[in-house]
């Protein structure tokens, strides 16, 4: 199978190393710019979109914080899951991000890989 290739011919590869490298790239952009439509529009974001044959607008950039504070696995033999939280040390933070866009019936919540392979 052939990977998608953009309008200049360039082949798209899903490497969720890259995916991420954008998403933290285009957080630091946008929290940093003064014109957040004009860096939406610099950033190929689509305002809005058809789907389902409804036309639905950008209404929302949702950037939120996560915390990875604990790690759980199954317990040995089926007895359910064993926790462990970790140390101060360990906890991960990692941001997130989702562009939302809806119509009079509808709401979609996309990544920014999702948007790039619906542009293509």
């Amino acid at each position: 199978m052939n990977a998608p290739h953009d309008h200049m011919g360039h082949a798209h590869t899903h490497d969720p190393v890259e995916e991420r490298l954008a998403e933290i790239a285009f957080i630091q952009g946008f929290r940093a710019a003064t014109d957040k439509r004009a860096f939406l529009v610099l950033t190929h974001i689509p305002q809005e979109m058809s789907r389902n044959g409804a036309a639905l607008k950008l209404m929302q950039v949702v950037i939120g914080d996560r915390y990875e504070v604990g790690a759980a696995s199954p317990g040995f033999g089926g007895g359910g899951m064993v926790y462990h939280p970790l140390p101060g040390a360990m906890i991960r933070e990692t941001a997130e991000l989702h562009f939302v866009y809806v119509a009079i019936d509808q709401r979609l919540e996309l990544t920014l890989a999702d948007l790039h392979i619906h542009r293509h």
